[in-house]
């Protein structure tokens, strides 16, 4: 897979290179590219805290997981616990894409429905939707209420275009007391 990808990407960057000179801004050829790496990866993508992922739309980067007893003000349910998700995103896509709190959810081997965040508490919390532009970057937490105790934890987001076919998915796993898993 790695040797497929550094291929891919080196085949990539040439073609960037090539048609730089041709009036493409840098800035477009570079984006194109990344676009074009992303659509040659198949399968999963295990991910990290702190490395930043591209989809068809836009970029992120999952700053922090980390088990809170509250967040402004509520406090799980009995036999829960809270996980607050610290992300980035910057659009990437040549238009506005939709966003919101059903992009990112919590899954476990355990979970007979996906677990999504909570509505928003605060002004820091992922909107329900909203439209995220070309080149902006936003930073929100997302608080997920999740079962004490449960094994398998990952962070996931899965790429799905507008006919609902669904693309990669990217899932962080997550260890008690919410740090990411090496």
């Amino acid at each position: 897979m790695r040797k497929k990808l550094f291929f891919g990407s080196m085949v990539v960057l040439s073609l960037a290179l090539a048609l730089s000179g041709c009036g493409n801004s840098v800035k477009e050829v570079a984006r194109n590219a990344a676009q074009s790496v992303v659509e040659m990866l198949s399968g999963d993508v295990v991910g990290e805290i702190g490395k930043a992922y591209g989809t068809q739309w836009f970029e992120f980067t999952i700053k922090s997981i980390g088990e809170v007893s509250e967040y402004a003000g509520y406090a799980p349910e009995e036999g829960y616990t809270l996980y607050d998700v610290l992300v980035t995103e910057t659009g990437t896509f040549d238009e506005a894409s939709p966003m919101g709190t059903f992009d990112f959810y919590m899954d476990a081997p355990s979970f007979s429905d996906y677990i999504y965040p909570l509505d928003p508490l605060s002004d820091e919390m992922m909107p329900l939707e909203f439209d995220l532009d070309t080149d902006e970057t936003v930073e929100y937490h997302m608080i997920y209420e999740i079962p004490i105790d449960t094994a398998g934890l990952n962070l996931m987001y899965t790429e799905v275009d507008e006919d609902e076919n669904e693309g990669i998915t990217f899932s962080i796993p997550i260890t008690a007391g919410g740090s990411a898993q090496s």
